[in-house]
């Protein structure tokens, strides 16, 4: 039994560290991470809405959105995802004074953008739109 209980830990353990390493999108994904205190907040909300309003053109652009609720996270936007543990995700990127906290994060692992406010489908696109990797891609395509 205490092996089995033992094993069970190391199972949680190893799929809480792996819900959290975002080393993995390093080169092959652009994130946004949108972190708030209160899943009511105006701003997450309307984050959210913002973001789900351009889906295809946030696929297009290989970006994968974290939802970061105080110390568990998901990933997208699924309505029925479940919550998994995030509380080293959080601790880096929390800035305590704010509710809310935007971060783009480039394909490099570089943060790109940091707002505490909603963040415009525009900007964020025309953004993406201006880095070197994404210029070369569009060139590619033409």
């Amino acid at each position: 039994m205490k092996k089995f209980s033992a094993f069970l830990l190391l199972l949680l353990f190893m799929n809480t560290a792996q819900s959290q390493d975002l080393s993995k999108h390093h080169w092959e994904d652009r994130l946004i991470l949108l972190l708030t205190e209160d899943l009511k907040n105006e701003d997450f909300t309307n984050q959210l809405q913002e973001l789900k309003m351009g889906l295809k053109e946030l696929e297009d652009r290989k970006v994968v959105v974290y939802q970061v609720y105080q110390h568990q996270m998901k990933v997208g936007f699924a309505e029925g995802a479940q919550w998994t543990t995030a509380t080293n995700l959080y601790k880096k990127y929390d800035e305590k004074d704010s509710p809310f906290e935007f971060y783009l994060i480039g394909l490099d692992g570089k943060i790109k953008l940091k707002d505490y406010n909603c963040v415009s489908l525009d900007k964020i696109l025309d953004l993406i739109d201006s880095m070197p990797m994404r210029k070369d891609k569009i060139r590619s395509k033409s």
